[in-house]
């Protein structure tokens, strides 16, 4: 399956660079266009591929909107938990 979409992608970006390259235009039109083009589809590609923005209050959450706000622990002074010096 995967094997026929690379099949598929490789001859469509071949087909895409052998006609920009016998187009009717000047050699320098020719490379500022495909400039563009490259640039605008690898701008299109980073988009897709970035993580989306975390939001300042999902972020004091971990992403978890109905978690709370992380509580610091304190250990009692006294009792179960409470630190001993010898």
């Amino acid at each position: 399956m995967f094997g026929v979409i690379n099949a598929a992608m490789r001859a469509f970006v071949v087909g895409v660079v052998v006609g920009m390259l016998f187009a009717p235009r000047p050699g320098l039109e020719r490379r500022r266009i495909l400039n563009e083009r490259i640039s605008a589809m690898l701008n299109q590609l980073l988009e897709i591929a970035a993580p989306p923005p975390i939001q300042p209050s999902q972020a004091a959450t971990n992403g978890h909107p109905e978690r709370p706000a992380a509580v610091k622990r304190v250990r009692p002074a006294e009792g179960p938990g409470a630190r001993t010096t010898t």
